[in-house]
């Protein structure tokens, strides 16, 4: 519930109280244009590098500016050659790397990032898309110097495709409006990996269980500086649109992230950083642990029963609960099952992923949304 519920309306409070209420968040004003990398990580990607290349060099901001370097991450394919073909045809500023064999997300952007020239670095994926006026918004911020690491708004085109899809939407609109309120009180630190920028002297090697989305914007705190959300930086995905893509992607990410953040935050974070430690805790592990709190009320609930109708009714709305959740994955169309069964796939997922982490088995590879 302290994760769930209270948190947020004690971030409400504290924006409140310290002024920040109505402030607008980093990253509208756009006046300096910095030399911008994009570095994108890629595996077996023919069907869209090139769409995403275009893309890119669409974006309204000056093309002088933009160098793209892709690293190819063991791709069997023709995702090099159709790299290469592009920059025969069309020029650019346009580098790639073909790594063999595949190693994993973060060694791709180890490697890529020696070979970024420019001061801004953005990481983005083979199938995102950026809005037009994206890299005006994401690269806004870094005027300010005291700025090392900012994140873009990820939409989802396939928001309302599937019930899946549409209670994974409730999430990331929660997602997001913590992180505005963070971003507003000094005490964000986590990011989208398909849209996110980062000075590229603040970065540092990702092992291969860490990931841009949160093992640099920890980088980047403990190195002195800010990290930001920056809502009108867009740019668009695709989320998992059926419970195996929902429940393996939930396991990925938790397994990954919850081992990346207790092994590079470590007691060093904890000493130097406490209310950014608060806000990790808060934000996401509690979030993670929160399937092992469920376990333990409702059995704890079963061997209080005889102690009082509080309990008696403490376990008939678990019951209810779980059974709308079953409902869900029956596909009854009750009110409400369709998101408690989302719900609990997701928690699901969370608990696998720690386990996971805690057991040392933290995938290194990266598996697109599309492709689980």
């Amino acid at each position: 519930m302290a994760v769930w519920l209270a948190y947020p309306i004690l971030l409400r409070g504290l924006e409140f109280a310290t002024c920040f209420r109505g402030q607008k968040v980093v990253g509208e004003s756009d006046q300096a244009l910095f030399g911008v990398s994009i570095l994108i990580a890629a595996h077996n990607e023919e069907i869209r590098i090139v769409s995403r290349i275009n893309n890119i060099y669409a974006c309204d901001y000056p093309e002088d500016l933009i160098e793209v370097v892709v690293v190819s991450d063991g791709s069997d394919d023709d995702t090099v050659r159709q790299v290469r073909e592009h920059v025969e045809k069309h020029g650019g500023k346009i580098k790639v790397i073909d790594l063999k064999p595949q190693r994993g997300r973060a060694h791709a952007h180890n490697v890529g990032m020696s070979k970024c020239s420019e001061r801004i670095v953005v990481f983005t994926d083979a199938d995102t898309e950026f809005e037009r006026n994206f890299l005006r918004k994401i690269v806004a911020p870094f005027q300010d110097r005291a700025v090392g690491y900012a994140s873009g708004m990820l939409k989802y085109r396939n928001r309302d495709s599937s019930d899946i899809a549409q209670s994974a939407g409730l999430y990331w609109r929660f997602e997001y409006l913590l992180r505005r309120l963070e971003t507003r009180l000094g005490v964000y630190v986590f990011g989208s990996g398909a849209c996110c920028a980062v000075r590229k002297e603040l970065f540092r090697d990702i092992p291969a269980s860490g990931d841009v989305d949160f093992t640099t914007p920890l980088d980047v705190v403990l190195q002195g500086y800010k990290c930001v959300h920056v809502d009108d930086a867009v740019a668009y995905d695709e989320m998992p649109d059926n419970p195996k893509r929902e429940f393996r992607a939930r396991v990925r990410m938790t397994a990954k992230n919850f081992h990346g953040m207790i092994t590079r935050w470590g007691v060093r974070g904890l000493v130097q950083h406490p209310i950014y430690s608060l806000a990790i805790f808060f934000h996401k592990i509690g979030r993670w642990l929160t399937p092992f709190a469920m376990i333990v009320v409702f059995i704890s609930n079963f061997f209080l029963l005889q102690d009082g109708v509080l309990y008696q009714v403490a376990v008939g709305i678990q019951v209810l609960f779980y059974l709308l959740a079953v409902l869900g994955l029956m596909k009854v169309p009750v009110p409400l099952a369709a998101q408690v069964y989302s719900f609990c796939l997701a928690n699901a997922g969370f608990m696998v992923g720690v386990l996971k982490a805690l057991a040392g088995r933290v995938p290194a590879a990266y598996t697109p949304v599309n492709k689980i």
